[in-house]
């Protein structure tokens, strides 16, 4: 009979424990797929700002071209300064009161 109680006691322990290696298998693999979707995610957002960031770098470049700064220059009426109209402001000008 002890040989009996052995034997059943082996076996629920290997029950146990294929119990707890399945579910760990499982638990490891639901882990698994959020830090897929985790990572999707993130790339998605990565190549999102990298596409605003160029876009935005474009617009700006765009914007600063010397074409365009002088076609609206000539639009509003401005030419370039002649002598003794420019004045360069230093950090001594700037301490000085007025």
């Amino acid at each position: 009979m002890s040989r009996m109680k052995g034997f059943v006691l082996a076996f629920m322990c290997a029950i146990v424990g294929c119990l707890v290696l399945g579910l760990s298998s499982v638990w490891l693999n639901i882990e698994r797929m959020d830090l897929a979707y985790d990572l999707n995610k993130l790339e998605k957002e990565l190549a999102g700002r990298t596409s605003l960031a160029s876009k935005l770098e474009l617009e700006r470049n765009n914007l600063i071209s010397p074409y365009r700064l002088k076609r609206l220059a000539t639009m509003y009426g401005l030419v370039p300064v002649g002598p003794g109209q420019m004045r360069i402001m230093t950090d001594q000008d700037k301490s000085q009161p007025k």
